[in-house]
This record gives structure tokens, sequence and C-alpha cells, in this order.
């Protein structure tokens, strides 16, 4: 399937993925939304669709219920041009801005570019740790995480193994069994990480992403995906435990970091969205580093 000419645009679907992957690889991003599956995981959530203008890859989302985005367009060329030919797309059609756009898209890209407001959003920054910290924990930073760990270990056996074809019906079987204990159906945007998650799972091998599992008693009781973000970074993508098991997270994340993050320098977790909770979890870790976001629209 053909990436359409803008202003035309596609559904983003399996049949782009080549070129998608290649565009990304070519110009390294930081921001983890920028991979082919967290595209298109979350295209039936944000309505994403793409297009091609001149060299560059336009990813268009258009939720139900939000003002409708542009991810940063992605290329090589006049990216000042690009923003504001997307830009200008939505003011005609009622509204909306870029979002998702990298500190370092910015500083690289739009530095000086006049008729811009660029604004922080800091509810989608990602947290970027060291993949040898957190496969590791060692040092006093990481001493609560230990002392967590060993009780665990004293309390449960267990193995870590990779994702198969016969681990992603287990998986599938473990977020139906979460959504049942946090009551999904009541929070749409669980149901949208829902759908988004089983998308990942029953696309598992056409989208070439890696995956780990935590087995106790021949159960698969959490799991986590990701991907190669970048040459030094590895992103983590989906990262769910069954809620009954304490620090089961804690083993998902370490057990996952030292066998799929082990050739990476870094670990993207994504964001926090905002939340005080999963804020507090994500700074837990030590990140080294974060990687700012912004929201760019047209000065009025």
């Amino acid at each position: 399937m053909t990436i359409p000419i803008f202003p035309e645009f596609a559904p983003i679907a399996l049949e782009h993925k080549q070129e998608i992957d290649q565009a990304f690889k070519n110009l390294a991003p930081s921001a983890s939304e920028m991979t082919f599956t967290n595209q298109f995981m979350w295209r039936y959530c944000y309505n994403i669709s793409v297009s091609r203008l001149q060299g560059f890859l336009l990813f268009l989302a258009e939720p139900s219920e939000q003002e409708p985005f542009f991810y940063p367009p992605w290329g090589p060329g006049d990216t000042a041009g690009a923003v504001k030919q997307c830009l200008g797309y939505l003011e005609d059609r009622g509204g909306g801005h870029l979002e998702r756009v990298s500190r370092d898209f910015v500083e690289k890209r739009l530095q000086n570019v006049p008729g811009l407001e660029i604004a922080p959003d800091p509810a989608n920054d990602d947290y970027v740790y060291s993949s040898r910290d957190l496969g590791l924990l060692r040092g006093r930073r990481f001493a609560n995480k230990r002392n967590a760990l060993k009780q665990f270990e004293g309390q449960y056996s267990f193995e870590y193994r990779p994702i198969d074809k016969e681990g992603i019906r287990h998986c599938l079987e473990l977020q139906d069994f979460w959504c049942i204990e946090r009551n999904c159906k009541e929070y749409p945007g669980l149901r949208q990480e829902e759908r988004a998650i089983k998308e990942a799972f029953n696309n598992f091998e056409d989208l070439g992403i890696t995956g780990g599992t935590i087995m106790i008693n021949g159960r698969v009781e959490a799991f986590a995906v990701g991907e190669r973000l970048n040459e030094n970074t590895f992103v983590v993508h989906l990262e769910k435990a069954n809620p009954r098991i304490k620090q089961l997270y804690a083993v998902i994340n370490r057990e996952f970091s030292r066998h799929e993050g082990v050739n990476y320098t870094y670990i993207n977790r994504e964001q926090d969205l905002g939340e005080k909770g999963l804020r507090q979890a994500k700074r837990s870790y030590n990140p080294v580093f974060m990687v700012n976001k912004f929201r760019v629209k047209l000065k009025k």
C-alpha cells in the first residue's frame, strides 16, 4: 500500500512498515513515539493516518475527543516549511497543533522559526535510564529496590522467558485478568491501552518487536515488550504484571533490562502521562535524563 501525497492521507498499515522504519532509522529519533510500532498499536485509539510531503512522512492523529494533531514531520529537508504546512492544514479545519515534539527536534530544526508558539508538555516527557543501572541495581540509589527484590525472591521461584507464539496467548490472558482487576471498562484511558496492547500482540511477529515474561509456577505473571529506538537506546512500549503479586513490576523491569537491553546504553521507559503514582515509580529508578517534549502551534 503506497503512502499518499499530502494533503491525502491513508490509515497507517503494516504495508507501510518498511518505509516508515527506514525513515526513523535514518534520523535516529529520541522520542518514544517515533517508531512504527508505537504509531501502529495506537492507530485506532488516535485514528492515525500517514501522508508524504516531499521528503517528509506526516503522521496525523485525529482522536475522537481531543483536538487533532500532527506528530513532528519526519525526514530531511525544509522542516520549518513542513511544520507550517501541517499547522496550516489543521487551521483550515478548525485548529490543531504538533505534539510529542522532542527538545532536540525543536533545537535543531525549529530554532528562530517565526510565527510558532512552542510550549512544554511535561506529561509526555520520556524517562531514560542507564541499561546497566536497571539490570544491576547497584549502589546506594537502588538499595530499596534490591531489598524489595530480595523479599520477592525469598517468597517466589520465577523464570524469565522470551515471548514466543505460545507466550503471546498467555500474555493476552494476563492482560484480560489485569483489566478485570483494574476495572478497565470504567476508564477510557485503560480501554484504549488495552486495545493498543492487543494490537501489539496480535501483530507481534510482523512488528518485529521483542518481549519477555516472568513465569511463576508455570504461569505468565508479568510481561514487557520493546524494541530498538535508535543505535544507543531500547524503548519499552508495554509492561504489565499481576497486580496481586507485590514487587512483580520491579522483577520484570530488572529482568527485561538484563536480557533485552544489554546491547544498548540507554532504556527509554516512556512517559508518566501526568499521573502522580506513575511519576513517583519512574523517578524512583533514577533516570539519567529526560526527553523533554513540546507542543507547537501557530501564533495568533
